[in-house]
């Protein structure tokens, strides 16, 4: 993949990140921002790992790609039960 490609799906994945108030799944980005579910999840962990404020919910409890991720706290008052 050509390096331009590669820091447009970048861009995409962390601003949808930063956007989120309740998180965004790897497997919601194909039909959210047009980038593979694969090359999501990379380009989460090569966030993660630059040290970016990346909050998850359901890790470890759900495949990797259906965590939700967010750049920032995650609004967990979606998980309560009225």
């Amino acid at each position: 993949m050509e390096p331009a490609m590669q820091q447009d799906e970048r861009t995409k994945v962390r601003e949808l990140l930063i956007a989120t108030k309740y998180g965004v799944s790897a497997s919601e980005m194909p039909t959210i921002i047009h980038v593979p579910q694969s090359t999501a999840l990379d380009i989460i962990k090569e966030l993660i790992a630059e040290g970016e404020d990346i909050h998850s919910l359901g890790a470890g409890d759900n495949p990797e790609e259906l965590v939700l991720y967010s750049i920032g706290e995650i609004d967990e008052g979606i998980t309560k039960i009225p």
